[in-house]
Parts: C-alpha cells; structure tokens; sequence
C-alpha cells in the first residue's frame, strides 16, 4: 500500500520514516507541492509549528487533501501537533523535566535533532493498558477539538498531558511519541490502522 508522506527535514529523520514504513509493508510517496495526497497520509516529527512557516503551509494542504478524498491521516509528535491545530486546538512547551535534553536553540534553528538520545516515560491506552514509549518534544496539544478522542495520556508523573488521539469518523490517530524510531513498545501503531 502507497503511504503519501509529508517529509521530515533531517536525512536521519528521512532514513527512520524510511525504514519504519518499509519494514512494516508500506511504499512511501514522498510528498511535494507537485504531487498530490492520493492515499494514506503520514505527518512526520520535526521542529515546532511556526518555525517553518513554508512546511506548515504545506502540511496544512496536504491535510485538507486528504480529508477531502477521504483518506487516512497519520501524526507523529509534530504531526499530531499540527493536526490538533489545523482543528482548532493549541500546542505549548512543556514545563515538566521528561523532555529530551536539548537546548532551545536547536529547535529555533530548525536542526535535525534525531541523532539525539531519548528519554522514555510510561503511557496509558484507554484500556488501562501501560507501554513504555520515547519521549522526544517540549510541546504537547492543548485544547483539543471536540472532533478529538484522547486516546494515549502520559502516567503516572504527567497528569493528563494526551499523548495520542483520534477521529475516526475523519480517519485520524496520531501520537506524541516516535514509534519511526523504532526504540518503544508497538512500533507499528499507529501505522497499523491502516492495514
């Protein structure tokens, strides 16, 4: 299956998306200006919302593409974080200490920040189920839209920060985590809706 992807900026991003996909059975599109989103659509990790203004241009194309023609949409940390904004909701630093450690600087350049180790913290599923799961962002979705089920929090240190959510009325999931790093429990979700 074609999975349509709205690319990182960093080579080592590009190789994790890569992999992850390929390994679990997808084709990846790269996705430009050129092309546009006929298939499931995958919003990378990458710098905070606003900093790129260009790529958040693009994106935002790219989602309503796909939410016209139907198709299922993906977020990873930034992607998630996007998304909850494209709906109307608010992302905002984090002021707990679980964030990777690197400096604010990194993050206003615009750098590629993924050869940097992560931390790790504990999510709960709506189930109750707990799975251990990297922790790579200083920002988290606030406000999320009503359109939004919460379906992931942060436990047991990080009261109710959402870590994943979906619609799938719109088909939408998305999550705060990097399961393309492949470090985590669960790496194929939420790729795994889509089979």
């Amino acid at each position: 299956m074609n999975l349509y992807i709205a690319p990182p900026r960093g080579k080592k991003e590009k190789e994790s998306y890569l992999a992850w996909v390929t390994g679990l059975g997808f084709t990846p599109i790269w996705l430009d200006l050129r092309r546009k989103v006929k298939g499931p659509l995958l919003l990378c990790g990458g710098a905070d919302i606003g900093k790129d203004p260009e790529r958040d241009r693009r994106e935002y194309i790219w989602i309503k593409q796909a939410l016209e023609a139907g198709h299922q949409i993906i977020g990873v940390c930034r992607g998630m974080q996007i998304l909850n904004q494209y709906f109307g909701g608010k992302v905002t630093d984090l002021n707990e200490a679980i964030v990777e450690d690197h400096k604010a600087a990194n993050f206003a350049e615009n750098t590629d920040h993924s050869g940097k180790p992560s931390q790790f913290h504990i999510v709960e599923d709506l189930d109750g189920n707990l799975m251990k799961v990297n922790s790579r962002h200083h920002q988290h979705c606030i406000d999320i839209p009503t359109n939004f089920k919460v379906t992931h929090i942060s436990y047991p240190y990080i009261t109710h920060i959402t870590e994943g959510f979906k619609d799938e009325d719109q088909k939408i999931w998305a999550v705060q985590w990097h399961p393309e790093r492949q470090e985590s429990e669960n790496n194929d979700y939420p790729l795994s809706v889509l089979k």
